[in-house]
């Protein structure tokens, strides 16, 4: 019986050899084909990656994978021309099978993380999306549930291995046919040469361009091989063509020669009140989204305040996420449309550079400068980049206690107040505080989790779409409650202020600039509020000129850009003026300031309230630490080594007994999830028993 179930196993083993020997062969055949024609195999390979990287990455766009080869063949043939360029390299190395597979994956990486950010954000992945990596960590979970982050992890974790085995044991040497190095080499040259002419050509004939403004839509135009490259290489701003040590001196010398003329003649009385600016995260008014009911007005105290006070819409530089870079151009009265595509200047030449801000100007009259944050520090590297800019503290959510959050995550808004109120507290002098809130912030869940939402929404087919206006709607009127909130503490605090509310982009809620009355999805509502007098002066405006118009209205003129706006904004030689002056100062010689930056980075302090240690209790197995200002990063350091801590309220620490001996110095730090110490109360000794 044993014998003949052998005989059995080895018929079936001869009759698969049988089936599977022709397809081997066919297989080996079909290799060996391709291998002795690396031109042919880089071809097919980068048309089928081509197309595979347009439908991943048009799931969201009115434009289909197939819409944008038959429509826009040649961009098409151009993205193939891009993948079939970076398979070339095989032409002159050893290791050809592991550097197509490494080529390979690298593309579809690219087209599987796009694919998944425009599913959970709506906005196209840019190489720039790398570069934050860091920041975005502390907040994935508010994207992604655990159970995709471990999917996630344990992929990358298998490619990596075999990557790793790949190198090791594929083979080195050409397998299926002699190498052809001078054929190769010439080959690959000629690849080279090739695509630099004709990137160059289309480049010049404006076929395509390094200048993205909406990278939403750019991806819709040029394709994923295109944007994600050209995000990746054009970073900056381009040196201007008349450029010069002379023209930057007569930009200057007209801004100053027509601010002094301007100051002499003005009626204006120089006045110095607080400046808050306070930019809400996602924020728009839905009510002029065309087709959409409410059961009541989602926004009573925006719309209140802007036909009472100065407002209008002021020109964002993104849709659907980029609220650094809306803060970018108030804070440094910087257009960012001349920078790199899809660029985040606190990503490149913030992180080790300083510069002219509002921040710095109004220094210049004695005012101090906060930052506020309800998120993480280190989002966007705002923890490295504020002290470039100039602020003197930065209250981000490390240094508060927050007890309420969204559905999705993210700390809600009302908690602002109290955190603006404390700034001003803080110091004697006159305060300018930029806030940046984040209660509105994505991604915004298409299934029903909010219970009896206050505000309803008509007007949706679509019952995920609909769902997610529900929830934002829901969001953003609290976030108008906030806007009262603050109103009236201000009011009732009395000081001379003037409070500037605006949206930092529209959501990613597939809104169109024809679904809106008002025609164009990069405005977002403001208003100025102010108990100082000012005349109501409706307007729409960029968001780079929004704080030296406030200045301007206050009898403010400090800073050379802010000059440079307040004079020279009709100006036939406007933009291009400020394109000198942006390339001048980040870019250039510095001749705006004699060669020489005079701004130095900030000692910047975060939060404006001490950790203080008031009192020590004991229980069998734990120690209690009383005293104030205490958030849920807090951690205590024994001998400067950080212990496990529970975070009980802002009075409440306790740690294990087992941690501490009597003698042992210990301190209170806040400790940001990048991680960073932010704040460190005073060191204390312990003593056994003491309270």
């Amino acid at each position: 019986m044993k014998e003949r179930l052998t005989n059995i196993k080895n018929l079936i083993k001869e009759k698969i050899k049988f089936i599977l020997r022709p397809i081997w062969k066919v297989l080996t055949a079909i290799m060996k084909f391709f291998y002795e024609k690396p031109l042919l195999l880089n071809a097919v390979l980068a048309v089928i990656l081509a197309v595979v990287l347009e439908i991943a990455g048009r799931q969201t766009f009115p434009l289909s994978a197939w819409g944008f080869i038959s429509e826009k063949t040649t961009m098409f043939l151009y993205s193939v021309f891009i993948i079939f360029f970076s398979y070339s390299i095989v032409l002159i190395v050893r290791r050809r099978i592991f550097v197509y597979i490494v080529v390979s994956i690298l593309w579809g990486a690219v087209g599987l993380v796009n694919f998944m950010m425009l599913d959970s954000r709506n906005t196209p992945f840019t190489y720039v999306d790398i570069t934050l990596m860091k920041s975005v960590l502390p907040v994935i979970t508010n994207y992604y549930s655990i159970s995709s982050i471990i999917m996630m992890a344990v992929g990358l974790l298998i490619g990596l291995v075999l990557l790793v085995v790949g190198f090791l044991y594929l083979p080195s040497e050409d397998k299926f046919s002699k190498p052809r190095t001078i054929r190769n080499v010439v080959a690959f040259v000629v690849i080279v040469i090739a695509f630099c002419g004709t990137t160059k050509y289309n480049l010049n004939t404006g076929f395509i361009t390094t200048e993205i403004h909406n990278i939403r839509l750019a991806y819709s135009d040029y394709g994923t091989p295109y944007c994600f490259s050209v995000t990746a290489l054009k970073t900056g701003i381009d040196k201007p063509s008349d450029y010069s040590e002379e023209h930057i001196a007569q930009i200057k010398n007209k801004t100053e020669k027509d601010s002094k003329a301007i100051v002499k003649k003005s009626k204006i009385k120089k006045k110095k009140p607080n400046i808050i600016f306070v930019q809400l995260e996602s924020f728009f008014d839905p009510t002029q989204v065309k087709g959409l009911k409410f059961n009541k007005d989602p926004l009573p105290n925006f719309h209140k305040y802007m036909r009472e006070y100065s407002s209008g819409h002021t020109m964002t530089p993104s849709y659907g996420a980029g609220t650094a870079n809306t803060e970018f151009e108030i804070m440094t009265q910087m257009n960012l449309d001349v920078f790199g595509a899809a660029e985040y200047p606190y990503k490149t030449v913030l992180q080790d550079q300083t510069t002219e801000s509002v921040m710095t100007d109004l220094k210049q009259e004695g005012y101090s400068a906060h930052a506020i944050h309800n998120n993480s520090a280190a989002f966007y590297d705002r923890d490295l980049v504020f002290a470039n800019l100039g602020y003197d503290t930065f209250t981000s959510k490390e240094c508060m206690d927050i007890k309420k959050w969204t559905e999705n995550g993210w700390s809600k808004d009302e908690i602002l107040t109290g955190q603006i109120k404390s700034v001003l507290d803080s110091t004697p002098n006159q305060d300018f505080i930029y806030t940046i809130s984040v209660q509105g912030h994505g991604d915004y869940p298409s299934n029903e989790i909010i219970e009896n939402p206050v505000i309803d929404v008509e007007g949706i087919e679509d019952e995920a779409l609909r769902n997610k206006y529900i929830y934002y709607t829901n969001q953003i009127y609290q976030m108008d409650q906030f806007v009262e909130s603050l109103v009236q503490s201000l009011k009732k605090r009395g000081e001379d202020t003037i409070l500037v509310m605006y949206g930092d982009h529209l959501p990613s809620l597939d809104v169109e600039d024809e679904d809106l009355t008002y025609g164009n999805k990069y405005w977002t509502s403001y208003f100025i509020w102010d108990n100082i007098g000012l005349k109501k002066q409706d307007a729409n405006i960029e968001t780079y000129q929004l704080a030296s118009t406030i200045m301007d209205r206050v009898g403010l003129h400090d800073g050379l850009l802010t000059k440079f706006h307040q004079t020279q904004k009709d100006s036939d030689t406007y933009m291009e003026d400020l394109i000198n002056l942006q390339y001048d100062i980040f870019y250039g010689k510095n001749y705006i300031y004699n060669q020489e930056n005079p701004y130095e980075p900030t000692d910047i302090v975060f939060g404006v309230k001490d950790l203080e240690v008031k009192k020590i209790y004991e229980s069998d197995n734990s120690i209690f630490i009383w005293g104030n200002n205490f958030t849920n990063y807090c951690n205590v350091l024994v001998e400067d080594n950080k212990i496990s801590t529970t975070f009980h309220n802002e009075h409440l620490l306790e740690i294990s007994k087992e941690d501490i001996h009597d003698g042992d110095t210990f301190e209170v730090d806040i400790i940001s999830k990048a991680p960073r110490t932010l704040r460190r109360s005073p060191q204390y000794i312990y003593r056994k028993g003491a309270e």
